[in-house]
């Protein structure tokens, strides 16, 4: 969402692995890549992504209505803070990577070992 190749290589990388299904993450790595998050969430999880895309991408026009739809999707109020904090970090981190330059070059990418 926030254009972070560094980030998006190395986090990407763990959460295939932790997805541990190659079909299942490909879908939600092609939707993801399409800023069409419904194509493979609904739900909860699909208000929680819609909430990171505005937050990360128009922090500026976050409204009281934003965190209202979190709450109508079940999000009770301590996974919503959660929700935020955890987006505007790693806003926040990806922001300092990119404008340092910093990539994967020479870098061992991802947490988990290849099998």
């Amino acid at each position: 969402m926030n254009d972070c190749p560094y980030s998006y290589a190395n986090h990407w990388s763990n959460a295939r692995h932790l997805i541990a299904d190659d079909d299942r993450a490909d879908v939600i790595e092609a939707a993801l890549q399409a800023h069409a998050p419904e194509q493979a969430f609904d739900g909860a999880q699909l208000a929680a992504l819609h909430y990171a895309d505005k937050l990360t991408r128009q922090p500026g026009k976050m409204i009281e209505a934003d965190v209202a739809s979190l709450r109508q999707s079940g999000w009770d109020d301590g996974e919503i803070l959660e929700i935020n904090q955890i987006v505007g970090y790693f806003n926040y981190a990806n922001r300092l990577l990119n404008g340092l330059g910093v990539t994967t070059a020479g870098d061992v990418v991802g947490y988990y070992k290849n099998d």
